[in-house]
Formats: C-alpha cells, sequence, structure tokens
C-alpha cells in the first residue's frame, strides 16, 4: 500500500474514533562554514487508539520542511529503502513521511507488535554496536539523536515473557539499509576515497530487495541474574554498509550488499554511584577493504566488537560516563584499516534550576587516527510543553579520516520545540 493511502486511513480513522493526539514542532536554525543558514522546521504527529481491550494501534507522521537542505543534494534518492519505507520528497526542501504504524496485541504471556517500527537493542551512547535492527539515516552524519536517525521498518516483533526472562523474536521482511547524504550534501561521506589520486566512479548499490530470501531475522533474551541486567542477541542480517567492491584499477567501484551471523549480548550492573555497562558483538563475516587488486580489493573477516563503559552519578544532578569502544579483525589480511580500531567516549550531563536547565557535553575521540568530535548541547524548558535550546558541534582531524572529513562542517545552531 502507498505511504498515501495509508496517510488517508489515518485520517478517517482519526475522523471515526476518539484518538489519543499528540503534536510536537520542532524549528532550528544553523549556521555552519559550508551552509552560512540553514532553517529546518518539523510537525510530528502521533495517533494511538485502543482497538479492543487487548489490542492497541499507532502511527507516527512527520512532516519536515528544510530552508537549506544539509542532508540530501537535490532530491532524496530512496533507492536504498524498502518501497513502503519510502518518504514523500515533494522537492529537496519537503518531504513527508510515515515513521511509525503498528498494532500492539497483549496475550496472557506473550505481546506481539506487527508493522513499521524501531527495536532497540544495546546500551552505548554516541556509538552503535548492537543497535543493528534498524538502518540508520546517515544524512546529518550521527549528529541526529538516535531515534531519530534510526529508519522504522516493517517487521513482526514477538515478546514472550518466560520464567527465565523475556524473549523476542524478529521477523524483518523491509530490506531497508542505510541511507547516506548525497554526492555534494554537506555531509557526504568522502573519507574512504579522498587518497585516491585517479579519478574515480562509483556504480548505484544492488539493494537486496526479496522480502522473504533477503530478510533479516533475530531473537534476544533478556534477563536479571545476581544483580546484573542480561541480554543475549542474535542477528541474521545483511550489514547495512555496502561493501565497495573494486573493479578495474581502482578506477570504478561497484556497492553490494553482505550476509552476517550477529552474536552478542550485554550487562549492566549498579555498584552505589556507579553503573558498569558492556556490550560485545561477534560477527561471522565483516567485508574489509584491502591492499590488494584481487577478489574486488576486499576480504571477509570474524569481527569481534565490544563497549565498556562505566557511568558516575555521585554528585548531585550530574551524570558523567566514560566508554571504550574497540573492533578487531580476527583473521589476518593486508586491510586498509588498522586490524583493530580504537574510539574513546566522553559524557557530562547536568542539570541546574529544578532540572529545566539541561547542559550535555559529548565528545568521541578515535585513537586511531587522532580525529575527533565534540558536541555541545543547552536546553531549558521554559515552559511545561516548550523547551529552547542551542548547540555546537566541532571536528577535528585530516580529510581521510572518519571524523575528520568533516573539519570544515562545524556548526552552531538554536532550537525550539512545542509539544500540543
Amino acid at each position: 500500500m502507498h505511504i498515501a493511502k495509508l496517510l488517508v486511513l489515518l485520517c478517517f480513522i482519526g475522523s471515526a474514533s476518539a484518538l489519543e493526539t499528540t503534536l510536537v514542532v520542532d524549528a532550528e536554525h544553523v549556521w555552519s562554514r559550508e551552509v552560512s543558514q540553514a532553517g529546518n522546521l518539523s510537525a510530528q504527529l502521533e495517533l494511538k487508539d485502543k482497538v479492543t481491550a487487548n489490542t492497541a494501534f499507532t502511527a507516527i507522521v512527520r512532516a519536515r520542511v528544510f530552508g537549506s537542505n544539509q542532508r540530501y543534494s537535490g532530491h532524496l534518492d530512496q533507492s536504498l529503502v524498502a518501497p513502503l519505507s519510502r518518504r514523500i520528497s515533494v522537492d529537496s526542501s519537503f518531504e513527508l513521511e510515515l515513521r511509525e504504524f503498528y498494532f500492539d496485541v497483549n496475550f496472557d504471556n506473550a505481546s506481539l507488535r506487527l508493522g513499521k517500527q524501531q527495536v532497540v537493542w544495546g546500551q552505548a551512547d554516541g556509538l552503535k554496536l548492537l543497535d543493528l535492527v534498524n538502518p540508520q539515516d546517515f544524512g546529518l552524519f550521527i549528529l541526529d539523536d538516535f531515534d531519530e536517525s534510526r529508519i522504522p521498518i516493517w517487521m513482526v516483533n514477538l515478546e514472550l515473557f518466560l520464567a527465565l526472562g523475556d524473549l523476542q523474536i524478529l521477523w524483518i521482511p523491509d530490506t531497508s539499509v542505510h541511507l547516506l547524504a548525497s554526492e555534494g550534501a554537506t555531509f557526504e561521506i568522502t573519507a574512504p576515497f579522498t587518497d585516491i589520486p585517479v579519478p574515480y566512479s562509483i556504480k548505484s548499490p544492488d539493494r537486496p530487495g526479496n522480502i522473504i530470501k533477503d530478510s533479516d531475522a533475530g531473537t534476544r533474551l533478556s534477563l536479571f541474574l545476581g544483580g546484573w541486567d542480561l541480554t543475549l542477541n542474535y542477528l541474521y542480517h545483511y550489514d547495512d554498509f555496502p561493501v565497495m567492491y573494486r573493479k578495474g584499477n581502482r578506477l570504478a567501484f561497484s556497492p553490494d550488499y553482505e550476509r552476517t551471523h550477529t552474536v552478542g549480548g550485554t550487562a549492566s550492573n549498579a555498584f552505589g554511584s556507579f553503573i558498569l555497562r558492556s556490550e560485545i558483538a561477534f560477527n561471522s563475516d565483516k567485508y574489509v577493504s584491502t591492499n590488494a587488486t584481487t577478489n574486488g580489493g576486499i576480504k571477509s573477516s570474524r569481527e569481534l566488537g565490544y563497549v565498556m563503559g562505566i557511568d558516575w552519578s555521585g554528585l548531585t544532578d550530574t551524570l558523567m560516563s566514560v566508554q571504550l569502544f574497540q573492533s578487531i579483525l580476527l583473521d589476518d589480511g593486508d586491510y586498509a584499516r588498522d586490524r583493530t580500531e580504537t574510539s574513546l567516549t566522553f559524557l557530562l550531563r547536568r542539570y541546574f534550576l529544578n532540572e529545566s536547565l539541561n547542559l550535555e557535553l559529548l565528545g568521541i575521540y578515535h585513537r586511531n587516527d587522532g580525529d575527533n568530535l565534540i558536541r555541545l548541547s543547552v536546553d531549558y524548558e521554559l515552559t511545561s510543553n516548550t523547551t529552547v535550546g542551542a548547540f555546537a558541534d566541532v571536528f577535528n582531524g585530516e580529510p581521510n579520516e572518519l571524523f575528520g572529513q568533516f573539519d570544515q562542517q562545524d556548526r552552531f545552531g538554536l532550537k525550539i520545540k512545542v509539544g500540543f
């Protein structure tokens, strides 16, 4: 069903029944080196209704207007998104999206969520490890909040409440993958190619499209044991980043998507004012660029990733957090990247004026290259339904590095959020 038909259906339902309705309007204005002024306005409407005693309905519709579109240069190319999950893009400055659309059905010892939704795995801040179920919109690189950057997708989400713990089972026929900023956009990812001394071309990615053969599936067991919150996770899926196979003498790249098995888990526990957090993920096949010319310049390796984090809240209205991220390629190879990639994050969050004023500082440091990202935000709750704020994002590094490629894209912005 086309998204427009779903919107008509929502309007019909809204006029025929008493819905719980929430409207949130966001506006921001951004100044940066690349775009001197960029005003963005979004309105998100959330509709909820209890259909029967055990069944509820939720729909979230979002409209966005871009004064100067930093995400996509020209029309949004949605070939990387499954047809039922695509947005309506009127032009480069306006889009309409059915963010979520699902039914919740409750049973005695189970619950079922059926439709377009987000599923959150993992606990890491700033960077992701196990949060793999939904693809991500990288139109603003990693500057969007996680809830905003995840691309909601259609799936069957069943949760069984067992004596041991809660068992979640996912079937995902939606074949959407990561959505990247288009060529020429402010946050176009260029770092893997900036050191190529000859002209090159990139073909259109070949996204998986068969809803049966190319569907993903996963499961997660959540339990509480000896004071620890634990999860065991498994996901059989396509890596949502394309594998850049080389054709010829590094002149042409043919992006493709490859399968992998991800097995992992999380653990967290509180010790006084400290909380210890950890995530681990093993990928059976990580396809990595190499310096060799054989096999399209790509080699598959097993990969082990983990996050270790410590949160401290020993001061009133204050949270401090540090995290260590590592990705380790377990198989030998002449890789273009280091066998071990290490990143560190630091988060400081402080509340003032009876928690009406929130100050947050986040730093992400990529140890291998020394590049980094520093994010500062201030939010003030003006009234119970109105929040104003300011933010700044500062990149440092060289053009061929993860964060350094955006060294000229530092930005400062003002924002306001109003709920109705």
